[in-house]
């Protein structure tokens, strides 16, 4: 059962639980802090805005507040048992299955397409088509092909974290007009200018999505983001529901971390600096299916482009990632078992060869971003055992 970091209150004293029970850290992790991961003074927009947990690298002191008065420090509310032992993990919205993924893959690549058009599908170089048997799908072209790369990539990351309920199943496509995947549209082929042999996405075309905003505990009244902490008791108020909704944002910062994406939460926080009311708008290529999931669109930023640039987004990225101590503990105990394996790198290209047969068409993670890969995702887990000493059950309580 998931739960976030939530207080139980026993008499005088709180036991507290942590999202990664079981996964007891040895006790040199117990007492080690997230590496100071940026040293530069962030935007002048994301100080203001975006009042960041305790910087990691500072020893934190322990509250000594009384069980009914949480500390100012803490991220987090006390909620009631009651509400953490049914557990938020099971009311999370299911999103897209193993099943479903592999029934897309199954389908997308002995399709037909029969007909190309513009719109619905992001930018203007992408396509909305239609198959054979009626079904469509969204066709994104790269304009250069680490778009595509990234795109794939981030998506098998998904996957390897247990984050694909959030991430459309993903299919990869060559353009050949004189294939027959393509034969009947090679007239629309010729007006999208895609170069012949080109790879392209195929994900299922998803309708009545709707456009989301970043969840109230993450948005002070001016609309800037701020962490989650018990101050102003955040989270003892909200409902159920927001509480579910809540978990899956911290996987979507989670994400967006690991990969470098700065095309959706990042780039709003960037955007402050000329609009001070842009958390009270959608969030940028995020959206939310019929049943509740946040669904993560155009993740094609994310491990290659968003690598090369990482250090230009970083100063946004890893003070949002260090705002939050909620982590669901299925996505926690996957990041755990990935920076004690020092592995994460080969089982992702693993994952990708072994359901996707056009992998060797785009190139793989290169060394130097493989690293990172594995630095992050290094970085994450320090924080979140961090969180789990700081915040976590511990002996005799």
């Amino acid at each position: 059962m998931t739960r976030p970091f939530l207080l139980k209150r026993e008499g005088k004293r709180c036991a507290q639980r942590s999202v990664v029970q079981g996964l007891e850290p040895s006790p040199s992790e117990a007492r080690r802090e997230p590496d100071t991961p940026w040293r530069g003074d962030p935007a002048d927009t994301l100080r203001r805005g975006l009042e960041a947990s305790p910087p990691a690298g500072r020893r934190l002191q322990r509250s000594t507040a009384p069980c009914d008065t949480p500390s100012r420090e803490s991220p987090i509310h006390p909620v009631a048992e009651s509400r953490s032992r049914r557990g938020l993990e099971e009311q999370v919205p299911r999103g897209f299955s193993e099943a479903q993924a592999a029934a897309w893959l199954e389908a997308a690549r002995g399709a037909r397409v029969v007909a190309l058009e513009r719109g619905g599908c992001g930018r203007s170089s992408n396509r909305l088509a239609r198959f054979a048997d009626g079904t469509r799908a969204c066709v994104r072209y790269g304009i250069n092909p680490e778009q595509i790369q990234g795109e794939a990539l981030s998506y098998y990351l998904a996957r390897l974290l247990g984050l694909q309920r959030h991430v459309p199943p993903l299919a990869l496509a060559r353009v050949e007009a004189r294939g027959a995947q393509w034969a009947q549209v090679q007239e629309e082929l010729r007006a999208a200018h895609w170069t012949e042999g080109s790879v392209v996405s195929l994900t299922r075309w998803l309708p009545n999505l709707t456009d989301v905003v970043v969840p109230a505990p993450w948005r002070s009244e001016d609309g800037r983001l701020q962490p989650l902490r018990a101050a102003g008791a955040e989270l003892a108020n909200r409902s159920q529901a927001e509480l579910v909704d809540l978990v899956q944002w911290t996987d979507l910062i989670l994400f967006d971390y690991l990969t470098a994406n700065f095309d959706r939460l990042v780039s709003n926080l960037f955007s402050l600096q000329w609009d001070p009311r842009v958390m009270h708008r959608a969030t940028s290529n995020l959206h939310r299916g019929p049943g509740g999931a946040l669904v993560f669109l155009d993740n094609e930023a994310g491990l290659v482009h968003g690598y090369r640039v990482a250090g230009m987004w970083d100063k946004y990225n890893e003070p949002l990632l260090q705002s939050v101590c909620v982590f669901r503990e299925r996505t926690a105990r996957r990041v755990l078992e990935l920076h004690r394996g020092q592995d994460a790198a080969a089982r992702l290209l693993h994952l990708y060869r072994r359901h996707e047969p056009r992998f060797p068409e785009l190139a793989a993670l290169a060394d130097p971003h493989a690293q990172l890969l594995q630095r992050r995702l290094d970085f994450l887990a320090k924080h979140i055992l961090y969180c789990k000493a700081k915040y976590g059950r511990r002996p005799g309580t």
